[in-house]
């Protein structure tokens, strides 16, 4: 069809006039697995904290622990269901409803799992039921009860001062992962049990109908965190999730990037840490060759883990006490990170 000239120019001229798509930056969060049971000025310096460095999520879950983790003053809390599998005891899921509103006046979302792997580790009621840690992921009791766990956390609990669902609670909530770290002891049930991690992401899904309230694998081990079954069209995964404390992003994530991208799902380093030295140069350094690495992919990170006392220094001790010894080397590095490029754009889920 042959065009009129006049036509022809103001097509041309097109281009000028529409929107370029525009960069988006990346960004980094934190990791702390009782924060809901620490006292509530404990909570608030702790999101304060992350608000100063431009932390934009808080990654934690629902489950049971004793009291005095990491040498705080953390109230010990009953599992969900620590009475028997669908006889539910709200308590850790109230006090997860005031801890959403605290971050939320800090501007920080949080990210929740329905349960760890450590608890089932421990022998707990699904231990128990099933009869072993790989029986919870195969046992049919088991598979029910916890698929009702999802529906109980994400649709039948109201937030105590909100009055809604979780599943309703955008403003409030980043995303959500059935379990921290499945099946990461056995590494060979976890390859080949996959469909796990599928099948109750599609049972988040089917409770949680805003796309923009993500859904996140869990995390795994290094570089096996990064599957093909994640990308499938047909896996309900938006975000993979990567746990790495071997500093060995360079051996796996321009294929991890790649792969993401091509099948329209995300990637995040959803676990990493620095070991503490008596060094302290020592230390800063790892750090900052993490964020250097971590950055140069633009996949944002959250770091394991951020405390509000002094630390212990327990077992693997990755942990920074938030205005305490290297916070304020972590703080710039979360603070430079918000002016990286980023590979995924996650802004309608940090959205407020």
């Amino acid at each position: 069809m042959k065009l009129s000239r006049a036509f022809t120019v103001a097509l041309s001229l097109l281009p000028a006039f529409l929107p370029a798509a525009q960069a988006v930056n990346s960004w980094s969060g934190a990791n702390n697995y009782y924060v809901h049971t620490l006292p509530t000025d404990q909570q608030e310096q702790l999101f304060q904290a992350m608000s100063d460095a431009g932390m934009k999520v808080l990654r934690t879950w629902v489950t049971g622990l004793g009291s005095g983790q990491k040498n705080s003053a953390n109230k010990g809390v009953n599992d969900l269901e620590h009475a028997g599998l669908g006889n539910y005891d709200d308590t850790v899921l109230n006090l997860l409803d005031q801890t959403m509103l605290i971050a939320h006046n800090y501007g920080v979302k949080l990210l929740i799992g329905m349960y760890d792997v450590n608890t089932l580790q421990s022998k707990d009621v699904y231990f128990r039921t099933a009869g072993s840690v790989d029986g919870f992921y195969t046992n049919p009791t088991t598979l029910e009860a916890f698929n009702n766990r999802i529906t109980h956390i994400l649709n039948t609990h109201k937030h105590q001062t909100l009055g809604k669902p979780w599943s309703e609670l955008g403003e409030y909530i980043f995303g959500f992962e059935a379990q921290n770290e499945p099946m990461i002891f056995d590494q060979n049930f976890y390859h080949s049990h996959l469909s796990w991690i599928c099948d109750t992401a599609k049972q988040i899904r089917g409770n949680v109908g805003n796309k923009d309230m993500l859904i996140f694998t869990g995390g795994g081990s290094g570089k096996a965190s990064v599957q093909s079954t994640f990308f499938s069209s047909d896996c309900a995964i938006d975000v993979v999730a990567i746990h790495d404390y071997n500093d060995d992003f360079d051996s796996f994530m321009p294929s991890a990037v790649s792969q993401a991208k091509a099948a329209g799902k995300k990637l995040i380093v959803e676990e990493w840490g620095s070991l503490f030295s008596s060094s302290d140069s020592s230390r800063k350094a790892n750090l900052q060759g993490n964020v250097a690495k971590i950055n140069k992919y633009g996949v944002p990170w959250l770091y394991w883990e951020l405390i509000t006392n002094g630390d212990p220094h327990q077992g693997q001790d990755y942990e920074i006490q938030v205005y305490g010894t290297d916070w304020q080397t972590l703080e710039s590095y979360a603070k430079s990170t918000s002016g990286v490029t980023a590979a995924f754009d996650f802004s309608a889920a940090l959205a407020r």
